[in-house]
């Protein structure tokens, strides 16, 4: 095999597998639960870079969806300047996302290029369905029961084992999100003749059902747009083959809505075979239920990022700054009646209100002003079969952005990336080549962001080293020296070091004042219950009673059920927490019967 080919096909391998690896990482370590799942999306897509930039094709021209990665790198790069930023690493650290994110997308055009977009879309299909297959297998033990079984092997939710079904995504709503894109995937594979209709039929009807048992709501909203595109994409091409997308699409997608009103068959059927009750609930069901007031709250945060919008229109409040402008607002009457839901709501569950809160309306402009430009080739240029499979993946990922927040994780976003970087390229763009000096710098940037990645490494293990207190007095005072240090000195890892000293501090008098110092970052940043608590305990230790009363207030107005959580951490205090014990319990006997649930 020529060097050239073996580069190629080396480089084709590593980018099929961000589809995969990035999504079924079972290494789930605090303070960075998707660490390695997003260092292995980065390494994956630089490593397929380096090897292209081997054979001399890399960087030959860059996609729209490369312009628009380096501009959002840049918007991110230069917020801090012009907007108080607590944590300015946190919006650095996604410039260098954003910049890694547009080494993808000149990866992604590269492979088109050499291989053919008939060729690169078949590939992206089968990593879809492997990474689905994957998936839904570990869905399955979790649903069986197996997970607990097999030695660690298998991440699962310990609190709700066979119940809580997200494969090794950890999240229900994203993992139907990715089951979703591997149904599409398969759709296209059978229209193109890459699947037998045999093997077509039980793939379609083996994920309808694990998405049934994925029980997530926003599955309805994603089959009704992809038969759409599914329906357009004909209209536009008018072959054998769209046609026979089209009808794939849509009897998919029917039979993805008959699986949600089969759980009742899946439950019985699972029971039977494990000797255990089993009580899934399809999305549908939880639709029809609605009992989990996490709808409301949803909506609550939509407004709340409406109003912090309002408030700093122009600059937005600053990068990852919307939590404490979130546990601000919900004291605010206009809240009172929401759901209780008493989770910090670190994102506002909708993609444009999020970047309105947090960057402003002009950056938000520019963000979906840019990625207008990127697809608008899909629709300006000739219709292609092969455009399908991008548009109704990224189809599925915007919807759920609308409601929820998939593409704060890197692997999501990368996703997002390539479907954008398979749209077709203008005339006058296929025709632009790139100079050699930007070529080289391109490349050198390449390299140091790979080294940085690389660099990361010893910081995360520290930092798991370090999250769970020893109880040994002379180990944790070292281990809070050492994270101080990081606070103070290293942006790309203060806020995870401050999270992680959370863990250590304590209200009490010894070393009151650097305690409260930490505390009130943290506060600012991420108000925790805990960490209000905490506040609020430091505050009434120094006589500030007013402000010990506020901070306990804003506390029980976001996260009302650890009421009765408040007065146990407080039971055994001095005298000066009297009052916030005195609040607590009020707090907690103002709650709905169903949440007081503590024993006496």
């Amino acid at each position: 095999m020529q060097f050239r080919t073996l580069m190629l096909s080396m480089a084709t391998a590593l980018w099929c597998l961000l589809a995969i690896l990035p999504f079924a990482s079972p290494i789930h370590y605090v303070p960075l639960p998707q660490w390695w799942g997003e260092m292995s999306t980065v390494w994956l897509a630089l490593g397929a870079g380096l090897l292209l930039a081997c054979n001399g094709s890399l960087f030959e021209r860059l996609p729209r969806s490369a312009v628009w990665c380096l501009l959002l790198a840049a918007c991110w790069a230069v917020q801090p300047w012009w907007v108080k930023t607590l944590f300015p690493g946190m919006t650095y650290a996604t410039a260098l996302a954003w910049l890694v994110m547009a080494y993808l997308a000149a990866v992604t055009l590269t492979l088109r290029e050499e291989l053919g977009l008939t060729k690169i879309t078949w590939w992206l299909a089968w990593a879809l369905v492997i990474g689905a297959l994957v998936q839904s297998l570990i869905g399955f033990t979790q649903l069986t029961g197996l997970a607990p079984l097999l030695n660690g092997a298998v991440f699962y939710d310990s609190s709700h084992p066979t119940t809580n079904i997200f494969g090794h995504i950890g999240q229900r709503n994203q993992y139907a999100h990715y089951l979703m894109w591997g149904m599409v995937a398969g759709v296209y594979l059978y229209a193109i003749e890459k699947m037998r209709g045999g093997w077509f039929t039980l793939w379609a009807v083996w994920l309808s059902l694990m998405l049934a048992c994925a029980g997530s709501r926003t599955i309805m909203l994603y089959v009704v747009a992809v038969v759409l595109i599914g329906i357009v994409w004909h209209a536009r091409v008018r072959t054998a083959v769209s046609r026979r997308l089209m009808i794939a699409m849509f009897l998919s997608c029917c039979l993805i809505v008959a699986a949600q009103f089969m759980m009742p068959l899946v439950n019985q059927l699972v029971s039977l075979l494990t000797h255990s009750h089993q009580a899934v609930s399809s999305g549908m069901e939880r639709l029809a239920a609605n009992g989990d007031d996490m709808s409301s709250r949803r909506f609550a945060e939509m407004h709340k990022a409406w109003m912090v919008f309002r408030a700093h229109p122009l600059k937005g409040v600053g990068w990852s700054q919307y939590a404490a402008e979130s546990v601000r607002l919900q004291a605010l009457p206009l809240f009172a009646a929401d759901g209780f839901n008493s989770g910090l709501f670190t994102n506002a569950h909708n993609l444009i209100l999020q970047l309105l809160a947090e960057m402003g309306g002009l950056m938000t402009a520019l963000i979906v002003a840019g990625f207008i430009w990127v697809v608008w080739p899909f629709f300006s240029q000739k219709a292609q079969v092969e455009g399908v499979l991008p548009l109704a993946c990224m189809s599925v990922t915007l919807i759920h952005s609308m409601l929820e927040y998939p593409l704060w994780y890197l692997y999501f976003l990368a996703m997002l990336v390539v479907f954008c970087s398979l749209a077709p390229m203008p005339t006058r763009a296929r025709a632009a080549r790139i100079g050699i000096l930007w070529r080289l710098v391109l490349f050198l940037g390449l390299l140091a962001v790979g080294a940085l990645s690389i660099a990361g490494v010893r910081h995360y293990e520290e930092l798991v080293s370090l999250y769970t207190p020893t109880n040994k007095d002379a180990i944790d005072n070292q281990h809070i020296k050492r994270l101080g240090e990081i606070v103070a000195t290293e942006p790309l890892y203060a806020f995870h070091a401050l999270y992680t000293l959370d863990n250590y501090l304590e209200a009490t008098p010894d070393n009151l004042a650097q305690k409260r110092v930490w505390v009130d970052q943290m506060a600012a940043f991420r108000p925790y219950p805990d960490v209000l608590m905490k506040q609020a305990e430091m505050q009434a230790l120094v006589g500030e009673e007013s402000q010990a009363e506020r901070s306990l207030t804003m506390a029980l107005a976001s996260f009302p059920t650890y009421a009765h959580d408040f007065i146990e951490d407080m039971q055994d205090g001095p005298a000066s927490w009297s009052r916030l014990r005195q609040i607590s319990s009020d707090a907690y006997l103002r709650l709905p019967e169903k949440y007081r649930t503590a024993t006496e």
